[in-house]
């Protein structure tokens, strides 16, 4: 399998080890002098792998997307599209024939892996999420982007950007959350107004006094008798001011107002919700464009339908597969499709049944879909459920299914994920493993389940 790793400088030694080498006691000059020697490399732009977590947050019924279940006999009805219609199959991939779902899988089945019958072992929203995005259904464990971002990209100023959703960073890195776009330009450019575009005071004004804090700390890192604490300080804060010119890169990249991709409403039958999904994709791919950053948390919400699930479920999986065809379109343009690793997944999943209001409620067992352009392990689905949507056990070497074999978790999923990106020892080597679970072979391009 593919491992990647976060891209080393020439010499071996990150920003971030120049710091450390400050706390140990070597001299302001000596770490300086190296800065400047290493200074094109250590402030490159990130061009390594990038990853995506979309996070379908209330729970989405997978029946109703790539795990699709029909009507048994003498059992209370799982869906009512059954009612009239089979599942629909493009390559490997069964996939149920509502909302966008056929086009979705017709474009991009072949870059897709389903991993289905996933048992998060929960109801709770809070610990559905929770162990869907970091592996563990305990707190103490990053998500995986974030984890991602600590192992790739450490010192870029934006490694881990989050847009909506779950994140946990356990204290291996910081996380950048944006609301909108307009909260990226004032981080880009905070001497100009977002809403005008004009500047808050004069460019000669700025520059007179970047060069006034310049001259204090090289002042400041000139003197012998400063302490550790203080010196490691001063180092930090240069780094961060030699941040800026990335920024300005990333400034160059926001669109005007009328360009930004707009909240929409969606009406579900009556129901009405609201999605900046296609913004959020648009500022996760403004941020890898730029290099400084390599991860990113994004959500779409909603799933929760207690009542009237199907309209509910149709609307959003529409909404969901037209934003997928946007962002797979804008990486194409931006030049970055052949470096992301997108995972779809959600809290949980939906009952095998409606409730007296229509409704589904909270299931399990759900499943995730991870995408990769080109993928070599895409059209196959691994992991299953049986007719009425309970988690099967499969084989933890052949992914068949098997009576003695494992029933995948989360966790599962997490540990394989680390594996194919080459996170596992960076994960274990801060006492953040996932411990005592299998690393299943999901990503073998010629292994898949069967009944």
């Amino acid at each position: 399998m593919t491992k990647l790793f976060k891209n080393q400088n020439a010499r071996g030694l990150s920003r971030r080890g120049l710091l450390r080498l400050a706390v140990a006691g070597v001299s302001a000059s000596t770490v300086l002098s190296t800065m400047r020697l290493w200074g094109s490399e250590i402030d490159a732009v990130y061009s390594g792998r990038l990853l995506v977590n979309l996070q379908l947050d209330g729970g989405a019924d997978v029946t109703q997307l790539c795990d699709p279940k029909v009507n048994m006999p003498r059992e209370r009805k799982i869906n009512h599209w059954a009612d009239s219609d089979e599942p629909g199959q493009i390559g490997n991939i069964s996939y149920a024939p509502i909302a966008g779902n056929a086009q979705l899988f017709e474009r991009f089945g072949a870059d897709t892996l389903i991993i289905n019958g996933v048992d998060a072992q929960t109801n709770s929203h809070e610990t559905g999420r929770l162990f869907n995005w970091t592996g563990s259904n305990a707190e103490g464990h990053p998500s995986l982007s974030a984890l991602f971002a600590a192992a790739q990209s450490p010192d870029q100023p934006l490694a881990y950007s989050v847009f909506g959703g779950i994140s946990r960073t356990a204290g291996l890195i910081n996380l950048n959350r944006f609301d909108d776009l307009s909260n990226m330009s004032v981080l880009a450019r905070p001497d100009v107004d977002p809403h005008t575009s004009r500047p808050l005071r004069a460019a000669s004004d700025v520059d007179r006094s970047r060069a006034i804090v310049q001259s204090d700390i090289d002042r400041l890192l000139a003197q012998p008798n400063l302490s550790v604490r203080q010196r490691l300080n001063m180092l930090r804060y240069k780094d961060s001011r030699d941040g800026r010119d990335g920024l300005e890169r990333l400034a160059e990249l926001i669109p005007a107002p009328d360009e930004i991709e707009p909240a929409v409403d969606i009406d579900a039958g009556g129901y009405m919700f609201w999605s900046n999904l296609k913004q959020q994709m648009q500022g996760a791919l403004m941020v890898f464009q730029s290099g400084l950053g390599s991860a990113a948390d994004l959500s779409l919400g909603g799933f929760d339908s207690h009542d009237e699930h199907d309209p509910i479920s149709d609307a959003l999986f529409a909404h969901l597969a037209d934003a997928l065809n946007f962002f797979w379109d804008q990486a194409e343009k931006a030049g970055l499709a052949d470096r992301i690793l997108l995972v779809v997944g959600s809290d949980f999943g939906r009952t095998n049944h409606y409730n007296d209001a229509n409704g589904k409620d909270h299931w399990p067992v759900g499943s995730y879909m991870i995408m990769e352009r080109g993928a070599t392990w895409g059209d196959r689905v691994v992991g299953l459920s049986d007719e009425l949507h309970f988690a099967q056990p499969i084989n933890p070497a052949t992914l068949k299914a098997d009576r003695s074999g494992v029933i995948p978790t989360p966790a599962h999923v997490h540990q394989s994920i680390r594996a194919y990106l080459g996170l596992t020892d960076f994960a274990e080597e801060r006492g953040l493993g996932l411990n005592g679970v299998e690393s299943l072979p999901l990503f073998d391009p010629f292994l898949s389940s069967s009944i």
